[in-house]
């Protein structure tokens, strides 16, 4: 098999388990994802793949978490990462990709084991503050290298977002960041997408609906606890991966 054509099928693959999980805990897509598009075909083309299927996912899953959705705190996190989302692109393409990698990787460990920590007690932390820097930092680490969700993670879990609505308002929210980014990629920083074939991006649109429907009877046998350390994980997982590839690609 040529070289792009197993790219492909593994980010077919992966798409599959990226939907599962988007849906399952309302985070996890760019976990996934960014990684494996990084590894396959370039960090540019991560922030395109990443971006434009998770439009497709959260945007099928949109109606049926239509009523648990938070649109008051939605609000509060989207403009602000729309805003810092055009700094992650110039980011992109002006910084050293693998310092980069490094820099949020380990900003992203920091981040889940200061609120993990912090959960033990009985603060909450949520206001108008937490979630405009809540929302900045995820829009300029989605765009930078496609990896907006540990601090997703990080201010769910220092909320203590009850589960459903979070998992619910996460879907609205990356669709709305995800079409702004694209569109700021576009102008800001153009090319990098794939060597597939025509037929390959809609190889890749029918295995994100296929996670989308493997996804549903999933989501309804998981518990509150199961998808709380299922955020926790993923995104601990994305900066151990993250951090792993930037280190390799500078002492490689």
């Amino acid at each position: 098999m040529p070289p792009d054509l197993l790219g492909l099928a593994v980010t077919c693959g992966a798409l599959v388990a990226a939907t599962i999980a988007q849906r399952v805990v309302g985070m996890g897509f760019g976990i996934i994802m960014a990684p494996v598009v990084a590894i396959v075909a370039g960090p540019l083309a991560a922030v395109l793949v990443v971006n434009l299927y998770v439009v497709v996912a959260c945007g099928l899953m949109l109606p049926r978490v239509w009523p648990d959705v938070d649109w008051r705190r939605l609000r509060w996190l989207i403009g602000p990462a729309a805003a810092a989302s055009v700094a992650g692109l110039w980011i992109a393409r002006s910084a050293d990709v693998d310092v980069l990698r490094v820099a949020v990787g380990v900003a992203a460990l920091l981040g889940v084991g200061v609120s993990v920590a912090f959960a033990g007690g009985e603060r909450v932390i949520d206001g108008p503050v937490s979630r405009v820097v809540a929302g900045a930092t995820i829009g300029l680490m989605n765009a930078s290298v496609a990896l907006g969700a540990p601090p997703v993670a990080v201010y769910s879990i220092v909320s203590r977002w009850e589960r459903r609505s979070f998992a619910a308002t996460m879907q609205p929210f990356w669709v709305a960041l995800s079409l702004v980014t694209l569109l700021e990629r576009q102008v800001l920083a153009p090319g990098g997408a794939p060597d597939w074939p025509w037929w390959g991006w809609g190889a890749a649109g029918l295995a994100t609906v296929a996670g989308v429907l493997a996804a549903e009877p999933v989501a309804r046998r998981v518990s509150a606890r199961a998808a709380r350390l299922g955020v926790i994980g993923l995104s601990l997982a994305s900066g151990l991966a993250v951090t792993a590839v930037g280190v390799a690609g500078l002492t490689g």
